[in-house]
C-alpha cells in the first residue's frame, strides 16, 4: 500500500535551512542528502492561508478566492469576515484522494473548518475559537474522546495572544503547544490507518515574527550577544527532533515531503499605507483626524473616495470601482489610468532613511486571471520587496514610516521563497525551484491517481 507522508513547517526559510543551519537539523539534512530539494515559491501574496491553500489544491488564489485572512461580503467596506473551507469551492488533495478509496490523516492544515466529510482522520484549523462548537473540530467525532483520554483535551491550533508574552513566556508557550501538536501527530501516524499523512507545524510562525530580529545581523534591531540569539536556531532544532521521532514510525518506502508555505526575511519598519492614501487624497475622511487612532471604515466618506487597503506585510489595494463597490466612483474606463498612477507613485514611497526602496507591484489584470479573479485585490504592494511592511489599520501617524499596526509589531515579514524537499526513491539533488501549485499534483502522482485538468501545477521530477 503507497503511502505519502507530507509535513509542513509554516515559514520555514530555505537562507539557513539549506545554509548555515543545515548541520544542526539532522533529520532535515537526511532528506536533504538522500532526495530531492528546493526553494519553492508562494503565492502572492505570502499569506499562510493563501499559500496552504494553493499548496493543498493546486489552484492558484484566483481560482480559490483566498487572498486574506479576511473576506468582504458583497464587496462590503465593513462587513469583513474570517475566511473559512465555506468559502473555497475547490477540491483538498485529500478529497481527490477519499475519491480513490484513499485514507487520509490531516492535522492543523488551514481553512478546512468547518470539516468537509472525507476518507479519513482530521484535526481542523478552528481551535482558536472560530468554531463555537468544539466536537465540530475533529472528525470522526468520536477521535475528540480519543484525544481527550490519551491527551486530557484536544490541543488548540494557536496562542491567541503570543505578542503580549515576555520573550521567555512565549518560548516557553509556544514550544509546549507545538510539542503537544506534534505527540498528536505521533499518535495518528501509530495508531490510525493512512495512506495519505499532512501535518503542520503552525507554531514556527510565532517564533519567527517575535525572535528574527534576534539573529539576523542585517536586522536595523540586531542586539549582538543577546541571549535570544539562538532562540530560534534552537527551536527549530526541536522541530527537526520531533520530525526525526515521526519519520522513525514510517515504513521504508514511504515518499516524505518536507515543505513551508513562505519565507520569512527581516522587516525595518512599515509603511502607513492607509495614511498615504488620505494624503494623496485617494481616500476622503469625513473629518480631520485628531490624533491616531484605529482605522474604521466609517470614517470615510466613500462618494469622494477612490481607493483603499488592507494588509499588514504586503498591502492590497482596492479601487473604490462603480458598479461593483457599495458607493464607487470610480468608472471603468478610468480603471487602468488609475491603477498605473498608482503603481507610479508607490513605487516613489522611499524608506525612512530616505533611500529608494525596491517596491514590487503585482497588478490583478496581469497576476490574477481565474474563477474569483472579480474578488482579487486591484494591486498588491511589496515594499522593498516585502523588508518593510504595511500599516493599513492604524492611522494618524506622525511619519509615513511605524513599526506598528493596530495589533502590534513585528521584526520579520513573510518572503517570496520557502522550503520543499522530497524524498520518494527518484528524485536526488538540487531541483531549483518549484511552486505551490506543484505540490498537490506531485501526491496525486506518487499515488497513480489521474490529475483533474483545472488543477494548475505540473508533477515535480
Amino acid at each position: 500500500m503507497k503511502k505519502v507522508f507530507v509535513f509542513g513547517i509554516d515559514g520555514a526559510f530555505p537562507e539557513y535551512f539549506f545554509g548555515d543551519w543545515l548541520d544542526e537539523l539532522p533529520n532535515i539534512k537526511k532528506l536533504v542528502e538522500n532526495g530531492g530539494y528546493a526553494k519553492m515559491n508562494s503565492t502572492i501574496p505570502p499569506l499562510s492561508v493563501t499559500a496552504w491553500t494553493s499548496i493543498c489544491t493546486g489552484k492558484p488564489p484566483a481560482d480559490t478566492g483566498i487572498f486574506e485572512y479576511l473576506y468582504r461580503k458583497n464587496y462590503s467596506y465593513n462587513d469583513f469576515n474570517i475566511v473559512t473551507s465555506n468559502n473555497l469551492k475547490e477540491k483538498f488533495v485529500w478529497e481527490i484522494l477519499s475519491e480513490e478509496g484513499k485514507k487520509s490523516a490531516i492535522c492543523y492544515l488551514l481553512l478546512t473548518w468547518p470539516i468537509r466529510p472525507f476518507n479519513g482522520w482530521m484535526i481542523s484549523d478552528s481551535l482558536f475559537g472560530t468554531s463555537k462548537d468544539p466536537s465540530k473540530n475533529i472528525f470522526p467525532q468520536m477521535l475528540k474522546e480519543e484525544f481527550e483520554k490519551n491527551f486530557g483535551e484536544v490541543p488548540p491550533l494557536d496562542i491567541i495572544n503570543f505578542r503580549n508574552l515576555t520573550k521567555e513566556q512565549a518560548i516557553d508557550e509556544i514550544r509546549k503547544l507545538e510539542e503537544k501538536h506534534l505527540e498528536v501527530m505521533k499518535y495518528l501516524l501509530k495508531n490510525k490507518e493512512w495512506e495519505f499523512f499532512f501535518g503542520l507545524s503552525g507554531m514556527s510562525d510565532r517564533m519567527n515574527h517575535t525572535f528574527w530580529r534576534y539573529m539576523d545581523k542585517e536586522h536595523r534591531k540586531y542586539e549582538p550577544g543577546s541571549k535570544f540569539e539562538n532562540a530560534l536556531k534552537d527551536y527549530y532544532k526541536f522541530v527537526d527532533k520531533k520530525l526525526g521521532e515521526m519519520l522513525n514510525l514510517l515504513d521504508k518506502d514511504t515518499t516524505v515531503i518536507v515543505m513551508s508555505d513562505h519565507g520569512i526575511t527581516r522587516m525595518h519598519t512599515r509603511v502607513n499605507l492607509t495614511d498615504w492614501l488620505i494624503k494623496k487624497n485617494y481616500m476622503i475622511l469625513k473629518e480631520p483626524l485628531k490624533e491616531k487612532c484605529e482605522f474604521r471604515a466609517d470614517m470615510v466618506d466613500w462618494k469622494k473616495t477612490k481607493v483603499f487597503a488592507m494588509g499588514a506585510y504586503e498591502g492590497q489595494i482596492f479601487i473604490n470601482l462603480k458598479g461593483r463597490e457599495p458607493e464607487g466612483i470610480v468608472d471603468e474606463k478610468e480603471y487602468s489610468s488609475l491603477v498605473e498612477e498608482l503603481e507610479k507613485n508607490l513605487k516613489e514611497i522611499t524608506g525612512d532613511d530616505g533611500k529608494i526602496l525596491d517596491t514590487k507591484i503585482f497588478k490583478k489584470k496581469e497576476y490574477f486571471k481565474g474563477k474569483c479573479e472579480n474578488i482579487a485585490p486591484d494591486l498588491i504592494v511589496y515594499f522593498d520587496d516585502l523588508h518593510y511592511g504595511c500599516n493599513t489599520s492604524l492611522i494618524g501617524n506622525e511619519t509615513l514610516w511605524s513599526p506598528n499596526t493596530a495589533r502590534g509589531s513585528d521584526d520579520a515579514c513573510h518572503s517570496r521563497q520557502g522550503i520543499f524537499i522530497i524524498n520518494n526513491g527518484k528524485i536526488r539533488g538540487n531541483l531549483g525551484e518549484v511552486e505551490t501549485l506543484d505540490i498537490t499534483p506531485t501526491i496525486l502522482n506518487e499515488f497513480g491517481v489521474k490529475i483533474p485538468e483545472d488543477i494548475k501545477g505540473k508533477i515535480i521530477k
